[in-house]
């Protein structure tokens, strides 16, 4: 049976400067990312415009004499641009096709032509990451167009609606997409699917707090692929239930010696008493 290798695309809203900033800071690693390998980081790249997007935006922005945006709006765009993991790896072995690189090469240049002539002076910024668990490409895009009010006077707003505007222009995102990568053997995912997608900062957000508590149990460390981590994670949890029920069991040793040493002291009071309240001979 032929594996079926899908071509990934996800899109976010950026609705305000802070979250671009926060978005360029994480391209560019300017803090640390714990899935990412540092040894690694020299091979990311950028494959178009600018290698920090925020700067960028903010030179577009003056460029048009921007002075303040609308309460709400939608300043950028945000795409993930990725692939099944099978595309470069062998799935029983995890290790790279022979043709590997030759594949990538590919990817790259497909994705190129294809932000070149789907979104052209829109990309502030496309950047290649190549240190994580799978190579994914982040791309921002600008949302400025001119407008032409009612008196006649012509100036930039945004619409990032005109892109992404209604789930009919996604749903043509993720086509034209799929079909520029076609050609690479890569398909489009199922048209209307409900798949969900967990965010990735959540699972190393988990994968930090279990390192820690691996550390506390002097346990071997996390798995850092997803999959595997699921087991590493049954196999904690039985070693937790097994800790909980050892506590249990102390707790109740030590409410039974709590009780004993109770009526032991009602005992000695008892005697105290008799003993203080004896008439003198």
């Amino acid at each position: 049976m032929v594996k079926n290798n899908y071509a990934i695309l996800r899109i976010e809203k950026l609705k305000s400067e802070a979250a671009i900033c926060a978005m360029s800071a994480h391209w560019r690693r300017e803090n640390y990312t714990p899935n990412a390998d540092p040894k690694r980081t020299k091979h990311n790249r950028v494959l178009m415009g600018s290698a920090d997007p925020y700067k960028r935006f903010k030179q577009e922005v003056e460029k048009r004499g921007i002075t303040k945006f609308r309460k709400n709006g939608v300043l950028a765009l945000e795409m993930l641009l990725a692939f099944s993991p099978e595309y470069l790896r062998d799935e029983q072995t995890g290790k790279y096709l022979p043709d590997a690189k030759v594949r990538l090469n590919s990817w790259i240049k497909s994705i190129k032509v294809w932000l070149e002539k789907e979104y052209g002076e829109r990309v502030l910024s496309a950047i290649l990451h190549t240190e994580e668990q799978n190579f994914h490409v982040h791309v921002c895009l600008h949302v400025f167009e001119r407008k032409t009010r009612k008196s006649g006077i012509q100036e930039w707003g945004l619409n990032a609606r005109a892109i992404t505007g209604g789930a009919d222009k996604l749903r043509k995102i993720q086509d034209s997409y799929a079909e520029a990568m076609k050609p690479l053997g890569l398909n489009r995912g199922l048209r209307g699917s409900k798949a969900h997608h967990s965010k990735v900062s959540s699972f190393y957000a988990a994968l930090n707090e279990a390192d820690n508590l691996a550390k506390n149990l002097n346990l071997n460390p996390t798995k850092k692929n997803p999959r595997d981590f699921k087991a590493w994670q049954n196999k904690l949890n039985s070693i937790v239930e097994g800790l909980k029920k050892q506590q249990e069991t102390e707790i109740s040793k030590l409410n039974q010696m709590v009780e004993e040493l109770s009526a032991t002291n009602a005992k000695l009071k008892q005697q105290l008493c008799s003993q203080t309240t004896r008439p003198k001979i």
